[in-house]
């Protein structure tokens, strides 16, 4: 509870299905607003930080070191995104805080976000239309950085053999030609009237 303007440091760690670009995504849009800033720490980490005060009367002004700021590590697990969040300072970072992880755990059950979690059961399915015009190159391995492999549009016909997590194992199929890799699953829908054996 926070008591006469006292400092508090509070700290949340929830797996997540969202990628960590899209956490960190989600933190610049959602906790990033003025007068706090994002700032990327390292690959896994980033922080949000209060980096403009008002001033006595009322104008705006830097702060040097900023006192109000949350911090957010994500780390891929098989599972899905392990995120720590650490806010420390006033209510203004912890509230900012609670709303970004609310957001995000509570986005795997609502079917109206696209952080949910999304099972793609075995059989056909396709890429979904924001890839129209252009190519998704196949991950070799199940990891943002892994080797790319043959690129599938959305009218490529797909078929999906396992899902690990946040990714589905699928085969691309063309004629004799077939390739198997690794997509996101947020990046596929089934295709539950056809299946492509």
């Amino acid at each position: 509870m926070q008591i006469l303007g006292r400092k508090r440091k509070d700290s949340w760690t929830a797996t997540v299905f969202a990628a960590p670009r899209e956490v960190f995504a989600t933190a610049e849009q959602v906790a990033a607003l003025p007068p706090y800033a994002f700032r990327v720490v390292d690959d896994h980490t980033a922080e949000v930080v209060q980096d403009r005060m008002n001033g006595f009367f009322g104008q705006w002004r830097q702060v040097p070191y900023p006192k109000n700021r949350v911090r957010i590590e994500c780390r891929p697990t098989e599972a899905g995104t392990e995120v720590r969040m650490t806010a420390v300072g006033d209510r203004s970072a912890l509230l900012r805080a609670s709303n970004l992880i609310r957001l995000l755990t509570l986005g795997e059950r609502d079917r109206a976000t696209v952080y949910r979690y999304r099972a793609i059961p075995p059989g056909g399915c396709t890429l979904v239309q924001s890839w129209a015009g252009t190519g998704y190159p196949l991950y070799r391995e199940p990891d943002l950085l892994s080797e790319r492999g043959r690129a599938v549009r959305p009218a490529s016909p797909l078929q999906a053999l396992e899902q690990k997590g946040r990714w589905v194992r699928v085969r691309a199929l063309a004629g004799d030609e077939s390739e198997e890799g690794w997509i996101e699953a947020d990046q596929l829908v089934p295709d539950l009237g056809l299946d492509r054996r």
